[in-house]
């Protein structure tokens, strides 16, 4: 059995559609995690190979659920909000976040599931060259649907499941190429479409607070070109209550750097660079185009929470595919 899996990961499109060639599914808003069951043992690795299996206690009892001896599956630890959609709010107030280089306490209470949408491994047959469908069809035969363990159902519709979606307000959907093998990259062979679009952005600095507010005023946010450089996009000041930026500046203020970590201009004020250790998920309404003063920035950017399940390293503008537009300086 494979000791190490580098998940599949989907590229970002804007708009849903339907094709016979595509299976659609419910995209979970919680921490990517594979799980290794063997020998009546879970082992839970996130995207980024750190151990996660520590953090969630409800689910050890994952392989009693198993109809096999030892399995890899891929899927989502969430957690659900009183209606039943999966909340990253909520995730976070469950694990905690880093402040000050320490994590802060998380909440036991808030429950998690693990939701199963693939399976790459079962005794002894590796299933990364199997078609997807089929890969569905015997991971549908090998779980047990119980209290912390779920089955992501497909459908034949992404246009009516994003409009599903958008109406229960979830984050989106997934498209997923029926035949695709499981490729352990980004690949156009899985897409997913966004209700609100998103983007996970690399924290490059923060800027004074301003009147009563405390602490800082925004984050100030960047993406990789692929030289490898740093490039401004834009600030979030809002979606911060008191407890949250107080968490947050501890973590930044472990981080101070004398030295700006992007390349060429920042558009803010009065900035402290950190550095671009921390990624923050972050909501947004649409890419501005560049102009003359600037290049892209997010419009209405609204911090969402921080992600440690992400490497600054994955923040990139190619990610970001067909969602945005691709800024000169990004390009170089």
């Amino acid at each position: 059995m494979p000791s190490a899996i580098n998940p599949m990961l989907a590229t970002a499109v804007e708009q849903p559609f339907d094709g016979p060639d595509w299976l659609f599914e419910i995209k979970w808003d919680g921490y990517r995690a594979v799980s290794f069951i063997e020998s009546g043992r879970v082992r839970l690795v996130s995207r980024n190979q750190n151990e996660l299996t520590g953090q969630y206690p409800e689910l050890h009892p994952l392989p009693k659920f198993i109809k096999a001896k030892s399995a890899i599956l891929d899927g989502e630890v969430v957690a659900l909000d009183e209606h039943g959609r999966s909340s990253f709010s909520l995730m976070q107030q469950r694990t905690g976040i880093r402040s000050g280089g320490r994590r802060t306490a998380g909440r036991p209470d808030v429950p998690v599931i693990y939701y199963a949408f693939d399976l790459i491994y079962v005794d002894g047959y590796d299933l990364r060259r199997v078609s997807l469908e089929e890969r569905k069809q015997v991971l549908s035969q090998v779980i047990s649907p119980g209290e912390f363990l779920r089955y992501s159902e497909h459908f034949g519709q992404g246009v009516g499941l994003f409009e599903a979606a958008r109406k229960n307000g979830l984050e989106g959907i997934l498209a997923k190429r029926r035949n695709s093998c499981y490729e352990e990259r980004r690949t156009r062979e899985w897409l997913k479409i966004k209700v609100t679009q998103t983007v996970d952005c690399v924290v490059g600095g923060y800027t004074d607070p301003e009147g009563s507010r405390k602490h800082f005023g925004s984050i100030v946010l960047g993406l990789f070109n692929k030289k490898g450089q740093l490039i401004h996009v834009g600030q979030a000041g809002t979606g911060f209550n008191q407890s949250r930026l107080k968490e947050v500046f501890g973590s930044l203020q472990a981080l101070e750097s004398q030295t700006s970590p992007f390349y060429g201009s920042v558009d803010a004020r009065h900035v402290h660079w950190v550095k671009p250790r921390l990624v923050a998920e972050i909501k947004f309404s649409e890419w501005t185009h560049e102009t003359s003063i600037g290049g892209i920035k997010l419009r209405a950017p609204v911090f969402m929470g921080l992600r440690e399940d992400k490497s600054p390293n994955e923040c990139t503008f190619e990610e970001q595919a067909s969602t945005a537009p691709v800024p000169v300086n990004a390009a170089t």
